[in-house]
């Protein structure tokens, strides 16, 4: 992505409030924090705490009743609404894509409310697409309804982030989507983060998602009081009082795989052959092979089936039917925790590991998390041993679907 310069910028509220008419108390009620440029802060708290209603205050979808917010030291209460909006992206549960206009005109809505010409919008269709994982030959001239749910998401953070503002704000953007499409597109999040340096301010009430997501975490309370605002570090390592304590819950050792990353860990290869390969040299791959088993890829190099002895001659020889479908993937992105469950959800017990467009790049596997898990705990100097002999435990049941993978290796 060509970079344009900008990035994100402090935001200030300022003993922020919230009035319905008629009611007996504010939805929200003196709120004042501070979220530095480029920064990523999580709000999460109990359903109804005014999470949401402080978040869109921030953009004035809701209109503040007192207080003051401040964008990079300017006061935005007092400007045209609509012209701050322009200013701020926004995006939000089930993705709110206009049905009627294709993934193209959805995305090029505000460049060309703020007169970019047809020549720059069209380029920052093409790139924001690419950006967000979606080929703009295939994806350009769809309709909302001809995408996965998935693909509407990474649509609607491009159409958020399509004139290149300073702050993103996203209400719950994921919290339409499966588990596993979940993780993926949170992991896209932390990819475009790294990349673009805006200042996020994201409502969820999945303490897990605050963990990955965040620099830093506000846990609120009723009237979005603020309970503690810290580092997902601090928070786990020290709850402020009991009500942190209880929202965070049971488990903060293992909330703690939250904290560390797949690419932070040692990730192995595996042999790969390509889905157009002939099925004679996949099978001299799948002789060669220590494991057993052969990773297959698709043309965009993309895991796609694994492949062990004998699968190719169940299938007739056809590489495109053998084997079993990959069914999930991490990436980089993905936290320890994330890798954690597909390991323990497959029966081999092993997962594949992926690049910004999914490309392969290696293979996690129980082993090699279980030294990871290990030595994560003992540099924490966790003292809660019945978390970690739990953790081992379960990830030793892995053992016997791995003893099957070692009977299969004289198949052929």
């Amino acid at each position: 992505m060509a970079d344009s310069g900008t990035t994100g910028a402090t935001i200030e509220l300022v003993d922020l409030g919230k009035r319905y008419p008629g009611s007996r108390q504010p939805s929200v009620d003196g709120v004042t924090l501070r979220i530095d440029a480029g920064e990523t802060v999580v709000l999460v708290g109990p359903s109804g705490c005014g999470k949401s209603t402080t978040l869109k205050m921030i953009n004035r979808l809701i209109e503040p009743s007192s207080g003051s917010i401040r964008i990079n030291g300017e006061d935005v209460t007092g400007i045209d609404p609509v012209r701050l909006r322009r200013r701020v992206g926004y995006a939000i549960q089930s993705s709110g894509l206009f049905p009627h206009m294709t993934v193209a005109q959805n995305i090029a809505l505000v460049p060309r409310m703020v007169g970019w010409s047809a020549s720059r919008v069209r380029a920052r269709v093409a790139e924001m697409l690419d950006l967000v994982g979606l080929d703009p030959g295939e994806f350009r001239d769809r309709y909302p309804r001809q995408l996965s749910g998935g693909q509407q998401q990474r649509v609607g953070v491009a159409r958020a982030l399509a004139a290149d503002p300073p702050v993103l704000l996203m209400d719950e953007p994921f919290g339409a989507v499966d588990p596993i499409t979940r993780d993926h597109l949170q992991d896209e999040l932390l990819r475009l983060q790294r990349e673009l340096h805006k200042t996020i301010v994201f409502v969820t009430h999945d303490v897990d998602e605050a963990i990955k997501l965040g620099d830093r975490i506000a846990i609120l309370r009723e009237r979005s009081h603020i309970a503690q605002f810290d580092t997902p570090q601090a928070i786990l390592a020290g709850p402020a009082d009991d009500f942190v304590s209880g929202f965070v819950g049971e488990g903060a050792a293992l909330r703690r795989l939250g904290l560390t990353r797949v690419r932070d860990v040692e990730v192995t290869d595996c042999p790969t052959a390509d889905v157009g390969d002939p099925p004679q040299r996949i099978v001299e791959r799948l002789r060669a092979s220590g494991t057993g088993e052969v990773l297959l890829l698709d043309e965009r190099g993309r895991p796609c089936r694994w492949l062990r002895r004998g699968d190719l001659t169940r299938a007739a020889g056809s590489p495109a039917r053998a084997g079993t479908p990959v069914h999930r993937t991490v990436t980089g992105d993905a936290t320890l925790r994330d890798a954690l469950e597909a390991v323990l959800t497959d029966s081999a017990g092993r997962v594949a590991v992926t690049g910004p467009h999914g490309q392969y790049t290696g293979v996690l596997d129980t082993e090699t998390l279980l030294h990871s898990v290990r030595g994560l705990l003992a540099a924490d100097r966790l003292d809660a041993p019945e978390h970690r002999h739990g953790l081992e435990d379960t990830l030793a049941r892995q053992a016997p679907a791995e003893q099957e993978v070692d009977r299969e290796k004289g198949a052929l």
